[in-house]
C-alpha cells in the first residue's frame, strides 16, 4: 500500500460539509455551486490533491486565504476564484500539479475552486455577487 493511501485512508473525500454557494453572474442569472468546505487542517491541507476530477457543477470554498493556495498533487487544472464580502475580486487559473503560491491580486477573505472554464461557460466575471447558503 502506497504511503499516501495510509495517509488519506482516513479522510473523507468528498469532504462531509457541504453547502450551495449560488453566484449571480454577468445576465443576471443564478449559477449555483455544490461546494465542500473544508473544516479540518487535514481537509483544509488537502483540498482537491490526489482526485482524478471535480463534477461539473461542485466546487470547493476556503473561508480564508492564509498565505495562498498550490496546486502540488492536483491532477486537473482549475479556477480560484477569489472572494472579498460576496463579491469576486478576482480570477485565477491554475494549472495542475503547479508548486507556485497562487495568491489573490485583491483583498479577499474566501476561494471558491472550480473547474478550469466554469466562469467562462456561465458568464461569470470579475464583480459578480456571491451568496452563501
Amino acid at each position: 500500500m502506497k504511503l499516501i493511501d495510509i495517509l488519506l485512508e482516513n479522510l473523507k473525500i468528498p469532504f462531509p460539509n457541504k453547502e450551495l454557494i449560488k453566484i449571480e453572474n454577468d445576465l443576471g442569472n443564478i449559477i449555483t455551486v455544490n461546494c465542500e468546505i473544508p473544516e479540518t487542517e487535514e481537509e483544509k491541507s488537502t483540498g482537491l490533491m490526489y482526485r482524478n476530477d471535480l463534477c461539473d457543477n461542485c466546487g470547493i470554498f476556503y473561508d480564508y486565504i492564509g498565505d495562498g493556495f498550490w496546486m502540488n498533487n492536483v491532477k486537473f487544472p482549475i479556477e480560484m476564484i477569489f472572494i472579498n464580502d460576496n463579491i469576486i475580486v478576482d480570477i485565477v487559473r491554475a494549472l495542475p500539479n503547479d508548486k507556485t503560491i497562487i495568491t489573490p491580486s485583491k483583498t479577499s477573505n474566501g476561494n471558491l475552486e472550480v473547474n478550469d472554464g466554469f466562469c467562462q461557460l456561465n458568464n461569470i466575471s470579475i464583480g459578480n455577487k456571491i451568496y452563501i447558503s
